[in-house]
């Protein structure tokens, strides 16, 4: 990689967006800009050393330095010859089970004929002003989230996007952008105060830190997918929307042992077009409710510490004042950076005190199965609220399993899904009076919380959405906003 003189400082004028990435993908330099794609990351050819072996041994590292350290596994040069890549993910050659996959999804039909690519900004950090002007917001034919907020599908066998938490007095615990090299000390605290997230993980940091992967499952997290290289979704072509996806997929499978069903988009940035080919994957799409912008902290952002606090405390007074309706939230937090993992950790008691309830979305919307795999079984949400918080059948920390090279995961379009307990609008709901004899209906009524359900939700908060007819122009300033976090985040990792 270049390092970033003064060309590169003077292209922040010039950005067209940030991207709030993990860290083992970085930004572009000056010359990645010219040509649309990131730099290489530093860890592509990971150097072996003798410490750490497993996800065992790195789970003890309590020095961030130490655990950001490049670290070898024996199948680290067999995987990254298997994937797309330090960039926009497309097809690799020669690679006949993507193919395979990829045929199929296009010959079922789901993909709407009617939805074209959105024209981006350099390098598909962004929505480009022609593109976001001339959409007709009104009609909203496509369903763009980025434009309207809209969440309920407008062309056939796609399922709502699951956005607030049904269960009131509920906060839905999530984390994007992981998983973090630096993360022991704030998985250690959400351990101790008996704390499961969901986590939504990009591919390339799944790729470049298995180990700190693993342990989001082997410490009862579930885990979604927040594509391969975090761009904005819509203006990617067909295949480069199921590669982001289908290759997170796998990496996840290859190093986890698990396949994922759940799927968050970068920035939100989804339509029916997206929506379809994701569906397609087996994938519900998941959007959030509240949004803390936790990802522009200072330092590695621009906005004080205290303004984050305060977006947090919007989110707080709205339940003390009895503003939700009756439902929870489902809350947009980052496992980007040591501060944002530090900002939930310092909000989290007054969090405690407010909400009664604080759970992954697994048990906001009573999900029990949310990988295709089926030997593991997470708590509906009357069981967690009793303290039952453990998924049954994870591997421990040091029984994971050995990371596989081109895994063959299950794809199952998200609308055959009709198993009880799944992420999919088809899945049947969890009949709670058999999975816990003395669930407190009040709290929880058979069905409530299903994923099933429809949980779209006009009302949901966050920068790229604000105030109805202007959430177009909101969008595009939130690609001009948090222009400095990328750049610091490469001068931390030169």
């Amino acid at each position: 990689m270049k390092p970033f003189g003064l060309v590169s400082l003077f292209i922040l004028a010039a950005l067209p967006a940030y991207a709030h990435i993990g860290r083992a993908l970085q930004v572009p330099s000056a010359s990645d800009l010219a040509s649309d794609f990131p730099v290489s990351s530093r860890r592509h050819h990971l150097r072996a050393r003798a410490s750490p072996k497993n996800a065992a041994d790195m789970a003890k590292i309590q020095d961030p330095s130490q655990e950001c350290q490049e670290y070898g596994y024996s199948a680290s040069q067999a995987l990254s010859k298997k994937y797309p890549g330090y960039h926009i993910a497309s097809l690799v050659d020669g690679d006949d089970q993507a193919q395979q996959v990829w045929s199929e999804v296009q010959q079922s039909g789901i993909i709407p004929s009617d939805i074209q690519p959105r024209g981006a900004t350099k390098g598909h950090y962004g929505i480009s002003d022609q593109s976001s002007d001339s959409y007709n917001n009104d009609k909203d034919p496509d369903c763009w989230w980025t434009a309207t907020g809209c969440t309920s599908p407008k062309h056939p066998n796609i399922g709502d996007d699951l956005t607030s938490c049904p269960e009131p007095n509920t906060w839905g615990l999530t984390f994007d952008d992981g998983p973090n090299c630096s993360h022991n000390a704030f998985y250690d605290y959400l351990s101790k105060n008996n704390l499961k997230a969901t986590m939504f993980f990009i591919g390339v940091n799944v790729l470049d830190l298995p180990f700190q992967a693993q342990r989001a499952l082997a410490d009862g997290h579930d885990i979604c997918l927040h594509t391969w290289s975090h761009r904005y979704m819509t203006t990617l072509s067909n295949e480069q929307v199921f590669s982001e996806l289908y290759y997170t997929m796998r990496i996840i499978k290859d190093v986890v042992g698990v396949t994922p069903r759940c799927w968050r988009p970068p920035y939100g940035d989804v339509d029916d077009r997206v929506r379809a080919i994701a569906a397609g994957l087996g994938l519900r799409t998941i959007i959030w409710s509240h949004d803390t912008d936790d990802w522009n902290i200072v330092p590695d952002g621009t906005e004080a510490t205290s303004k984050i606090d305060s977006n947090y405390q919007k989110i707080i007074d709205k339940q003390t004042q009895n503003k939700l309706d009756g439902k929870g939230v489902n809350v947009l937090t980052h496992e980007l950076t040591e501060n944002t993992m530090g900002e939930f950790q310092k909000e989290f008691p007054k969090i405690k005190e407010a909400f009664t309830n604080v759970v992954p979305l697994t048990a906001c919307f009573n999900v029990t199965q949310p990988y295709a795999e089926n030997q593991y079984k997470y708590p509906i949400f009357a069981d967690f609220i009793k303290g039952n918080v453990n998924p049954q059948g994870l591997p421990s920390l040091d029984q994971m399993p050995q990371i596989n090279v081109s895994s063959k995961i299950d794809v199952t379009p998200e609308k055959q899904q009709t198993s009880a307990g799944g992420f999919s609008s088809a899945s049947k709901s969890v009949d709670e009076t058999t999975e816990s004899d003395d669930a407190d209906t009040s709290s929880s009524k058979s069905g409530n919380g299903s994923a099933s359900q429809s949980s779209s939700d006009s009302s949901t908060e966050g920068s790229s959405k604000d105030g109805g007819s202007n959430s177009s122009a909101a969008a595009v300033s939130l690609c001009m906003s948090g222009l400095l976090v990328p750049i610091l985040l490469s001068f931390a990792m030169l």
